[in-house]
């Protein structure tokens, strides 16, 4: 063959190898929606709140509560609410978890999460050291 036919080809197959890395597999691999729980009691007087620094890029789609078959007719058993969010634009920021007092309004534990959403609206925690 000629070398520059080879040459062409070879050049055909890295742009489709970049085009696959840099399109394709993030849309495929990325999570469009990020599931983050926290764990409270059956009748305790706290409820789980959360706020979002910039609610222009995440939204929350829906919660759901979770409690195991076993502990469903215990009185006080654990539940597990399920928060997920929806990356809305590209960009970073924090969503603040408090545990408050539905009594008094005082605040029993606080959680501050990061996350950010790359061009795709893929959703993923940052890391924090």
């Amino acid at each position: 063959m000629n070398k520059k036919v080879i040459l062409g080809i070879g050049i055909i197959i890295v742009a489709i190898i970049f085009i696959a890395i840099k399109f394709i597999i993030p849309n495929v691999s990325g999570s469009k929606e990020l599931e983050l729980t926290y764990k409270t009691n059956g009748g305790v007087p706290y409820k789980w709140e959360y706020k979002i620094e910039d609610e222009s890029i995440v939204k929350l789609v829906k919660t759901k509560n979770i409690t195991s078959k076993k502990d469903k007719n215990l009185s006080g058993g654990p539940v597990y609410i399920n928060y997920i969010f929806k990356g809305l634009k590209k960009g970073k920021t924090t969503i603040t978890f408090k545990y408050v007092s539905i009594i008094d309004g005082s605040v029993d534990k606080e959680d501050i999460v990061t996350v950010k959403v790359d061009n795709n609206k893929n959703i993923s925690l940052v890391a924090i050291p």
